[in-house]
């Protein structure tokens, strides 16, 4: 009897690269990274993880670490077509530095909550005029971003958008968008700030940590999404305490 045996190619179906929320660095130490949908994790360097042989059109992968919440995720398999960036929110047994201020809150289980400070000023400069619906923006940044997400609203007007670029590099002007923005803004009077984004877990309890603001006291705003509805409000926030948030 005479036996053939064939070398098994292994596919790559996805390429992660893991971020911590806070500070935009990549995260690999310390991180259990696994595929809940078979095949095999290969971890690389600088926060990067490919899943191997996933059987069918989905991966399900969920991320822990002792300062991180835990994170599941249901993402497209496209052979590493994209790398898909994903960002660890810190928990309460997070690290911290002195000036940082820490929110704790409750509110609906598993809700996405984005929230930048408002001062009416904004930190970073758009260089031409947004058309509504391009996928491009051209603005430029005095400082590195921590996680690519950014707020953008015109002066003097109480509403915006939060939106993410979908490169995380340090150079150049122009980002590519992962959504279109719904409005046209004009470089004169428009204003763009860098925001922050976490989760809240099973229990419906969220951490969020916000760099020094250089004051005091300053105006948090927060949008909380929760099935498909979106909550948004304001609360103010002191200087390097312990504040509580609670979001119906």
């Amino acid at each position: 009897m005479v036996m053939v045996l064939q070398e098994r190619k292994i596919r790559l179906s996805k390429a992660v690269r893991l971020r911590d929320a806070f500070t935009g660095e990549p995260v690999a130490a310390g991180v259990k990274v696994s595929s809940l949908s078979g095949g095999k994790v290969e971890k690389k360097r600088e926060g990067y993880f490919l899943f191997l042989d996933v059987a069918g059109a989905g991966l399900e992968m969920e991320a822990e670490s002792p300062i991180y919440q835990k994170r599941r995720l249901t993402l497209p398999v496209d052979f590493g077509e994209c790398v898909e960036e994903v960002f660890l929110y810190p928990s309460p047994a997070y690290p911290l530095r002195q000036g940082i201020s820490v929110v704790r809150g409750r509110t609906k289980p598993l809700s996405v909550l984005k929230f930048h400070v408002r001062d009416g000023q904004g930190n970073v400069r758009l260089i031409h005029d947004y058309q509504k619906g391009e996928e491009e923006i051209s603005f430029y940044k005095k400082d590195r971003s921590p996680g690519g997400l950014w707020y953008i609203q015109k002066k003097g007007k109480e509403e915006g958008e939060y939106f993410r670029t979908e490169s995380m590099a340090d150079e150049g002007e122009r980002y590519r968008l992962r959504q279109p923005l719904s409005r046209t803004y004009q470089k004169k009077d428009t204003l763009i700030c860098q925001a922050q984004e976490s989760m809240a877990d099973e229990e419906g309890e969220f951490y969020l940590l916000l760099p020094d603001p250089g004051r005091e006291t300053c105006l948090l705003h927060y949008s909380c999404e929760s099935k498909g509805k979106v909550t948004e409000g304001e609360a103010e926030i002191l200087k390097g305490h312990k504040n509580s948030l609670f979001i119906k």
